[in-house]
This record gives C-alpha cells, structure tokens and sequence, in this order.
C-alpha cells in the first residue's frame, strides 16, 4: 500500500512539475515578446507602420493608398504588439485583422454584415523559386463552385466575397504543391494585387528528399478537350530525346502514337497541318528535327504546353483540328540559373537569370554534332527515316547509299526578354528558329546520287500584356514567322534489258521549294462583368505569303515516265474579329457562346464560326461538359509523300484549293477523387470535314509502249468520331496512366474510289497507351507500352493491261499491328550546388518490327518489264525504328 501511495505521489510531482514547467515556459514567450515605447506626435501614419515593422519587427501589411495622408499623434509605453496597433488606428477610419501573424490594415466597414462588397480582388500566381508567373492554375473559393483561372501572365480576379473577415481559397496547378490559404476582406477593397506563391512537388523517402517534380505529368483542363502538361517532368516520359517537349504528348488519348513521327500531331484523325501550333503568341509551321524522330521544341525554354483537342472556344481559329499552346518561359526572377545537357546527338545549354528588379531573360541552344561524330544512335535513326536513302539490307528498293555518307546536322535556339515596368504590366519579346541541313554527293559509283536539303522555321514575337484593375485585361501580340523548305535530289543509273544487249539510262529527280511568310497581329481582352459574367472580345489580322514550286520527274532515256511541274504563289489575307460570353451559376460552371468572323481576301466571302461550350458539375468531384463549333482553315499543307519532308504549304483560293471546313461536337464526363489520387476522364467526339486538299498518284497505260505514273491534287472529305478514356492514379512517389481511344475515321472524295467512301490511311479502331514513373531515392524509372489495331494501306489491284481492275477498293488492306516497349532511367545527385543528373532510354526494347506504311512505287523501266512480264509497281515496307538505346548527361546550377 505504500509503495502505491509513493508511485501516485511521484506521478503527481512528475505532472506537476510539467504543468509548471510548460507555465514557465509560456511566460517568459510573453515577457519574451518586444513591448513598444514611443512617442508620435503628427507623425505621418505610413511612417509609423514601418517602424513598428523596421524596429519592432511586428508584421504588418496596409495599402499606400488607404494610410497617406494620415498622421498619428499616440505615447506607447510597454504596449503588446496588439495594442499598439489598436492605439495607433483608434482615432483613425482603419481597422486591422490578425491573419497568419501579419495585423492586415484596412478602411472599416459599418455597414451592415449581410451586405456584399461591390469590389473583386485581383492577383498573380508566381513561382516561388524562379518568380515566373504561372499560367491556367486554378483558384477555387471554400467550398462554394466560384473560382477563377489565371491568365497567361498569372493575373487572376476573385470573384465578390461576403463581407467577413476571411475568405479561404485554394490553389493548385499542375507540377505544384497545392496551397489553401485565408484572403482578408481588405484585399476585395485594396488595389494592391494578392501575390501567391506555390512551391514545386516534392517527394520524400526515409533518409532522402529530393526537390523535383516527379509526377502529375498530365492533367485535365477546365474545358472540353483540354489536357495540360507538366513540362517540368518531360525527362519522365522514355523517349528519344530527353529535352523533348512534343514526344510525350503523343501518350495522351486522341494523339496518335503509332505514327513515330512528330512532324506534327496526328489530333484525333485529322492530319498535322489542321493543328495550330502557337508559340508566344506566334505560328510554328515546322516543329522537328530529324526527319520527325524530334521536335524543334526544348522544354528547357518553355514554361506551359496545352493541348486543345477539339471543341476550343472563339478566341481561337485559323485552324480545323486542334491548338497547341506553348508559353516560353520569362527567365528567372531571383538568381542566375544554368543548365547543360549532352546526348548521342546533341549538346544544349540553357541560361536564365533577372535583368535589374523588373527584368529577366531565358536563352536556350542546343546543335546536333552528328555531321562531326556518327554515333549508333545516328546511324541507327538515318536507316529509320530516310530508308529510301540508306539501308543496311541490300535487297531493299533503296540506293543503298552508306548511312556514314551524308553530312547531316540540326540546330534550334529560343531566346525571351521579359519587361514589367509595374505589377500589372508585362512586355516580352520573344525568338525562336530551327533548322536542319542534309548533303550528299555520291559520284565514284553507280547510282550517281546528289542530294541538298535545308528546312526550318524561324519567328519573333513581340507581347504587351495589362490587368487593368479587377475587371479588365488585354493581350496585345504582333509575332512574324519563317518557314523555308528546299529539297533537292537526283539520281541516275544504268540498267541492262534481260533480252538483249541494250542498256537504259534512268534519271530521278525531285525538287521542292517552299517559302512562307506570316504576319500576325492580335489583340484579346477580357472584361469582368458582375460576379459570374465575363465578356471576351478581339481582333486579329494574319498576312501569309506562300511561294512553293514543286517539280518531279523520271525519265528512262529520252521517254518520261513522270514530269510533274507545279508552281503556286499566294498573298492570302484574313481579318477576324471575335466575341464570347461566359457566365456560370450555382452548379453551372461555365455557359459560353461565341462567333468569329473572318474576311478571306482570295475568296473575297466572309465566313461566320459559332462556338459554344457548357461545363456542369455534377458533385463537387465531377463535372459534365459539352462543346461544339465550327472551324475554318484557309492556310493548309500538301503531303505529297508519305514522308513529313515532302510537303508543301498552299493557300486556299475558293477554286483550286477550298476553305477546309470542320464541324465538332464533343461530349464528356472527368472525375477527380477527393484526395486528387485517382483522376478519370472519358470525350465522346465526332468530326465532319470538308475539304481536305491530297496528292493522289495513279498508274496510266497511255497505249502499247507507255505507261505513265499520274499525280494529281484532288479534294477529299472526312469523318471520324470515337471515345478517349485517360485514367490516372496518383502516389507520393510516382504514377500510372493508361490512355485508350476507340474510333473510326473515313473518307470520301467524288474522284476517287469510284465516289464511294472509304478507310482513311490513318484509320485505326483501337489504341491503347500505358505508362508509370516511380521514383526510389534519387533513382527515377519510367516506362511506356503502346498497342495500335491494324491500319489500311493502298494496295493497288491492276489488269493484266496494267489498267486499274473494277475489284479497287482504296485502303482496304490492312498493316499488322503496332505495339512496343520503351523504358528510361536516371541517377540524380548534387554536390556543390549544382545538380547532376544521368540516364538512359531504350526505344522499342523487344525490337518489334513495326511496319508504319506501305507505299508504292513504278519500277525503272515500266514498259520493258510489262513487256517481259515483271511487276511494274514495287512496295516497300517502310519500318519503325528498332531496338535503340540513348544515353545523356545533364548538369544545373
């Protein structure tokens, strides 16, 4: 019993000596706190302010406007920080609020607490270790359905608050920590802009933390079609080239990824060239390198890439099929920042930094060393995309020319300054150009070959954009692009007739030249009317000048096989203007209606597009939402082969080119759990387009000794309608995506296939796109399996009289199917400030042989071997790229 007594006893000490230790301890935190002591006698109010900050180190945040002219006359002896303030604004029309250990100064309000504050509050979302502004990051308000999305410079305006002390907002965007935080009423009333911000995700192990983005890769917009990539974690997706900004994309639902090729996105069964392609406020009219194996585009440079697939609002057009928006970064606001890379191709450097407190840069390089040093890598890629030039397999209808033979080279540069003379102002001026330059002269040995290739894109864009106030803002973009493709190759060789001993001279030539130049002036502003209504206007004007010359020919001696001569100039002109009107109400969260229309000066019509998209959440997780619209394209590309290099741009002149119009209606549902761990997204679409300009050659027996090979430019119409399904689950140390698409895509042309419709040559009913990223410490894994059904190829079916044979259908054989496996990996460390980071990818690690087209050509001597009975027509199979590893090397501080 007394033991008992004795252990009750210590317990009670024990506590007692706690209880008392933490009182002391609480104490001296209030005798700890610095009392102020001072005398004002008129002294100015904004003066006093800061010395309470300066000396005493007491918080405080107050508009210029709402304290100057006020002067304060107050003795403080051994005040609390809380009584000074109230001492100090007692005699005064300012009140203050205690949030987040900062005494918040503001005008007092005797109005009554039920009424509504008539004004908005106006912000900007930035980076918090760069200072950039973020674009599109999402700014919801409690729990209510109100909310707002940033600009493109990051401005945002809240919606009208009650008038209560606080209101919570949250703010989120792709690649970045999530944020909740409590905005004092005096904000809604102050012009000075609430400056958020977000810090970039992390992931954290036991004994290792490591500060890089490593998953939200992708996530949903907050309109139909909309899908937004995280640009920062572009070294997760396994692809050829690391500082690729366009490849991953091709992992997403309604993109083509069995194509290999990123000359341009294949958007949901419409051909590249419909995609409107915008950087800083410029057209791209060319975006790779190496014959489509890469993009132009160095995510090192860019800040925010968006994909609009469809069903996009009034404020953009030119178009048919899809936008993709691309914002260069403005440089870094705080420190001087480097970054160098080096791969099997190429080498690239970045630097960034601030130019004084209200200017920065960011200029990026890189420039391919592959006319210097071949790698396997080179080599291997070469035989991949210019098959019809290289190849290691002798019996191939190649010239078999050796793959070490041709000097070959890319380069690409972007370069931004950015000025913001105040809060709300911003002034850039961007650059950008890419280039690539292939020559070959082979003259020792049969076949003579000679070829000389240079294509690329140049463009500037000069930008000034403003938020005046809570309720308007203007973006104002005069941008100048340069696109020049010249190709140029010629062949010639020998060959013996079987049945005598006569031999033919064969000579193949093909020569493209195409230059365009584009002006464009555009002007967007955005008016805030009430609480839900927002008005959206402006203006663009586009000048496009297009010289293309095309000539082909093959001769078999003094006898013309083919000779195809094109020549076309256009000086086309389009002046637009737009309006739209947004407005969203309890669970409507946006209802909008807008109509462009545009002046084509070659067809001399006006032509009218409306739009119309309609967002409704359903819960607080889910939203139902709907789009529709039509989209007129005046500026279009002819493929004259299937290659991304055989091209040319043309303008559309009401006669031999129409307008290419489409028609879209999209209709959908996305999910995002609670806890945002599992994100769910499925668009039904469907497309009708007219229009299509497409090179058709066919095979022509003119009589008894000629056959003739006959390329002609016909006007093609296009359906396609399908479902994209992206489902995603999240962790704290990685991802998993899966993409599906199910679709059916036509054609029909009153010239072709006998008038009846047929499969259109990218038409593929199912798609299938896995990928995962995990991280483990400082180690990062990635990988990525894409399954493609079968795709119509031409086969040709000809008489014994080389005429076509009555059983033609066109697409209707079919290819095998694509699928393959691409992995990467990568090592992260730093040391001394600087970070290093090292890895590999391996392309396509089972070496499936992916067949990707089957196209036809006419033999050399088409009249001998019809009159020896040999084919007169010969595919080739064109294959993917084989089992290929990279290896890279990257360096930042």
């Amino acid at each position: 019993m007394q033991k008992l007594l004795k252990r009750l006893n210590m317990k009670v000490n024990f506590r007692s000596h706690i209880i008392l230790l933490l009182l002391l301890c609480f104490s001296m935190a209030g005798f700890a706190q610095k009392s102020v002591n001072e005398n004002f006698v008129n002294t100015p109010l904004i003066d006093v302010l800061s010395l309470l900050t300066n000396k005493y180190s007491i918080k405080v945040a107050f508009d210029n406007d709402i304290v100057s002219g006020i002067t304060v006359n107050v003795k403080l002896v051994n005040s609390k920080p809380n009584d000074a303030v109230k001492k100090i604004l007692r005699k005064t029309n300012l009140d203050f609020l205690f949030i987040n250990g900062v005494y918040v100064v503001h005008r007092k309000n005797n109005e009554e607490k039920s009424k509504v504050i008539a004004k908005k509050a106006v912000g900007i979302v930035r980076d918090k270790v760069s200072g950039e502004a973020l674009p599109y990051v999402s700014i919801s308000v409690g729990s209510s359905n109100k909310g707002a999305v940033t600009n493109t410079d990051g401005f945002f305006t809240l919606p009208e608050a009650n008038d209560t002390d606080s209101v919570t907002i949250r703010v989120s965007s792709v690649g970045f920590e999530p944020i909740e935080m409590k905005v004092a009423r005096v904000n809604f009333e102050s012009s000075t802009p609430i400056i958020i911000n977000l810090d970039q995700k992390k992931f954290q192990t036991k004994n290792v933390r490591v500060s890089k983005i490593v998953t939200d890769m992708v996530s949903l917009g907050d309109r139909p079609g909309e899908l937004v990539f995280n640009i920062h974690n572009v070294g997760q997706s396994p692809s050829i080239s690391g500082n690729d900004a366009i490849a991953p994309l091709k992992l997403l639902p309604g993109i083509d990824g069995t194509t290999e090729s990123l000359s341009g996105l294949d958007v949901r069964h419409l051909p590249a060239d419909k995609n409107l392609i915008t950087y800083d406020g410029f057209t791209i009219y060319h975006i790779d390198h190496f014959y489509g194996t890469i993009t132009s585009f160095n995510s090192k440079a860019i800040k925010d890439i968006r994909v609009l697939r469809g069903g996009f609002d009034a404020s953009w057009g030119s178009r048919a099929s899809s936008v993709i928006e691309i914002t260069g970064k403005t440089g870094n606001e705080n420190r001087f920042v480097a970054d160098a890379g080096i791969d099997e191709l190429s080498a690239n450097v970045e630097v960034e930094g601030p130019i004084g407190s209200k200017a920065s840069y960011v200029v990026a390089a890189r420039r391919s060393y592959t006319d210097i040093y071949h790698s396997n890598l080179y080599l291997n890629l070469l035989e991949s995309t210019r098959s019809d030039l290289v190849s290691s397999d002798l019996s191939s209808n190649t010239l078999n020319i050796d793959a070490s033979e041709p000097s070959y080279y890319y380069y690409d540069y972007n370069a931004k300054v950015t000025y913001k003379p105040t809060t709300f102002d911003v002034v850039s001026v961007s650059s950008y150009g890419s280039g690539d330059k292939l020559n070959l002269v082979q003259n020792d040995k049969l076949p003579f070959v000679m070829e000389d290739s240079k294509w690329g894109n140049t463009g500037v864009g000069v930008r000034w954009a403003k938020q005046w106030g809570t309720k308007f803002y203007h973006n104002l973009t005069v941008g100048f692009s340069d696109y020049n493709m010249k190709y140029f190759n010629s062949d010639s060789s020998v060959r013996g007739r079987r049945s005598s001993n006569l031999r033919d001279t064969i000579l193949k030539s093909y020569d493209i030249n195409n230059r365009l130049k584009d002006v464009t002036v555009n002007l967007k502003g955005q008016l805030k009317i009430g609480t839900l209504n927002k008005l959206e206007g402006g203006f663009n004007f586009n000048l496009v000048d297009i010289n293309a010359n095309e000539h082909y020919m093959h001769y078999v001696d003094d006898y013309a096989v083919i000779d195809t001569l094109r020549v076309r100039n256009f000086n086309s002109e389009t002046y637009t203007g737009w309006l739209q009107n947004s407005i969203s109400f309890k669970k409507v969260k946006s209802l909008l209606f807008g109509v462009r229309a545009t002046y084509h000066n070659l067809t001399q019509k006006v032509y009218f597009e409306p739009r119309f998209q309609f967002v409704f959440f359903l819960s607080e997780h889910s939203n139902m939402k709907v789009a529709a619209g039509l989209y007129n394209q005046f500026v279009n590309k002819i493929i004259v082969a299937e290659s991304s290099y055989k091209n040319y741009w043309i303008a559309s002149d009401g006669d031999k080119f129409p307008v290419v119009k489409s028609k879209h209606v999209i209709g959908g549902y996305s999910y995002v759990s609670p806890a945002k761990v599992w994100q769910f997204d499925a668009e039904l679409y469907a497309k009708a387009t007219d229009g299509i300009s497409v090179v058709q050659t066919s095979i022509k027996r003119q009589n008894v000794v000629q056959i003739k090979q006959v390329s002609q430019i016909y006007s093609v119409n296009s359906k396609a309608f399908g479902a994209d399904l992206l489902a995603r689950r999240v962790w704290n140390s990685g991802e998993f995506m899966v993409a599906y698409s199910l679709s059916k895509a036509i054609n029909q042309s009153d010239n072709l296939n006998g008038g009846d419709e047929y499969n259109s040559i990218d038409d593929h009913i199912h798609e299938l796109k896995l990928s995962i990223v995990q991280n483990y410490k400082r180690w990062r894994f990635s990988a990525s399996w894409i399954y493609g059904s079968p795709k119509p190829w031409d086969e040709l079916l000809l008489t014994s009289s080389v005429q076509l044979s009555p059983d033609y259908e066109k697409n209707s054989s079919q290819l095998p199917p694509y699928h393959r496996l691409d992995a990467g990996i990568s090592y992260s460390h730093k040391f001394l400030g600087a970070e290093l980071q090292v890895g590999a990818r391996f392309f396509n690690i089972y070496n499936r042989s992916n067949i990707i087209s089957r196209p036809y050509s006419i033999s050399d001597t088409p009249v001998q071997d019809y009159m020896q009975g040999n084919p007169v027509i010969t595919y080739t199979d064109v294959y993917g790229l084989a089992f290929t590893p990279t290896f890279f090397c990257n360096i930042k501080f």
